[in-house]
């Protein structure tokens, strides 16, 4: 999207200017999705084994995940979200360091803190609104947040029990978190003061 077509957006100022420092844009995610939808069997094997090389991690979630029970199904969205964000960055030529089990840890803290704070009862709606409003408006990866959004909105009304829906939407802003951090090396320092 380009500067004039963000102007454009009814968005905040600081939103307008966090839409243009993504690094992951809204092209490279729709091209990412159709070309991970049109992968065969062994394409995704080739990069599963990509994902595992270069964030064993993230990938190591997955396998949690499925020793704490969780069906293969139900972390489908979690997995697409890998293999999408994995074909975006090499669409984009971005090389991430692999993200480090601290800073995997620290971003699992910052998300699980931010889902605690945002329905904390002892908080008024509009101090958790804004709260939430400031985080969004803030984040520097704006479509891979929009992204995940779209992404546990069904899990939040599937069939799934309240423990593997709580495990898997706050895997999957984990992982944009994790991604975000890698590509924003700062941007963690700057939410914490």
């Amino acid at each position: 999207m380009n500067k004039t077509v963000i102007d454009r957006l009814p968005l905040s100022k600081r939103q307008k200017e966090a839409l243009r420092k993504a690094r992951i844009t809204q092209t490279l995610i729709a091209d990412a999705i159709a070309q991970r939808d049109r992968l065969t069997p062994d394409e995704k094997a080739r990069y599963v084994e990509i994902i595992i090389e270069r964030q064993p991690q993230l990938a190591g979630t997955i396998v949690v995940l499925k020793r704490l029970g969780v069906n293969e199904v139900a972390m489908e969205p979690l997995a697409d979200l890998l293999l999408m964000v994995t074909i975006a960055l090499e669409n984009a030529r971005l090389e991430l360091l692999p993200a480090s089990e601290t800073l995997v840890d620290l971003c699992y803290e910052r998300v699980t803190t931010r889902i605690t704070q945002e329905s904390d009862p002892r908080l008024i709606p509009i101090q958790r609104g804004k709260a939430t409003q400031d985080y969004l408006e803030q984040h520097p990866e704006q479509w891979l947040q929009a992204y995940a959004f779209n992404l546990v909105k069904p899990l939040q009304q599937s069939a799934e029990e309240d423990r593997v829906v709580v495990m898997l939407t706050t895997a999957v802003f984990n992982f944009v978190e994790v991604f975000t951090e890698l590509l924003h090396p700062h941007w963690g320092q700057k939410q914490a003061h």
